[in-house]
């Protein structure tokens, strides 16, 4: 998806054939994680199950049912840590590894490598991916609008943070409070991420290998009112510099 697509409720047939176009392949597989957690929950689940035996079509009625958006993200540069170089069309953030001269902004981040995405969201079911490449250092989720943006920020629920990150290429933490050690098979290159407002539920996938690597509830961390942005960093200031970019994907695709 290059701009922000949904599926209707009232979707015609022909839909059927696009959904199954390959370049939306990996969404499908990721929504069939979801529809696994949903089963037991769903009183017309079984009946569901033997109508639409095929994947595809299963995740299809999911998709029609239950309105997920594939969002258009774009980085906001004016929330950028200085080190930060965000690209000129908002799909890309580099660590340029020096302090750079931008304009002081109120929201900008000036002790972490921290950028938020320009549009936030209140309500509806999301979905975005990003290519973290083989980058060694990452951190991926939301963040409240109100969240701290002077000074010493911890990453946790409390403080409006949910999110996932990588450290040194090998250990991998989801930033609850304390922290939780993730166990990942091999290094992901791509990172699925699916916000369900409605459900207080955050969901982080391994894109290529089609499986989850954590699920945040939001609970009573966050309020009803608050919007949720799109958060990236490219990780610690004190690490070796890494000048990879983290890539907004702009579109679903069978990478290898």
């Amino acid at each position: 998806y290059s701009k922000t697509r949904s599926v209707h409720k009232h979707a015609s047939y022909p839909l059927v054939t696009s959904v199954q176009e390959p370049g939306q392949r990996n969404f499908l597989g990721l929504i069939s994680v979801e529809i696994k957690a949903w089963q037991g929950n769903n009183k017309c689940t079984r009946s569901t199950n033997r109508k639409f035996q095929s994947t595809n079509l299963l995740a299809l009625y999911y998709l029609t049912n239950y309105l997920i958006i594939a969002v258009d993200i774009a980085l906001d540069a004016d929330t950028a840590h200085p080190r930060l170089q965000v690209s000129e069309d908002g799909k890309s953030v580099t660590d340029t590894g020096e302090i750079r001269r931008v304009p002081s902004k109120n929201e900008r981040f000036d002790s972490h490598t921290f950028v938020l995405a320009k549009e936030g969201y209140a309500s509806g079911r999301l979905y975005w991916e990003v290519d973290v490449g083989k980058r060694r250092n990452w951190i991926l989720g939301v963040a409240q609008e109100t969240v701290t943006r002077k000074g010493k920020v911890v990453l946790s629920p409390q403080n409006g943070f949910w999110a996932i990150g990588v450290a040194d290429g090998r250990d991998y933490w989801a930033y609850t409070d304390p922290w939780t050690r993730l166990t990942v098979s091999g290094r992901p290159r791509k990172i699925g991420i699916f916000l369900d407002i409605s459900a207080k539920k955050l969901s982080f996938y391994n894109v290529h290998q089609k499986n989850a690597l954590y699920i945040f509830s939001f609970e009573n961390d966050c309020s009803q009112e608050a919007k949720l942005f799109p958060f990236f960093s490219t990780g610690s200031t004190a690490t070796k510099v890494d000048t990879e970019p983290l890539q907004i994907a702009q579109g679903f695709d069978d990478d290898k």
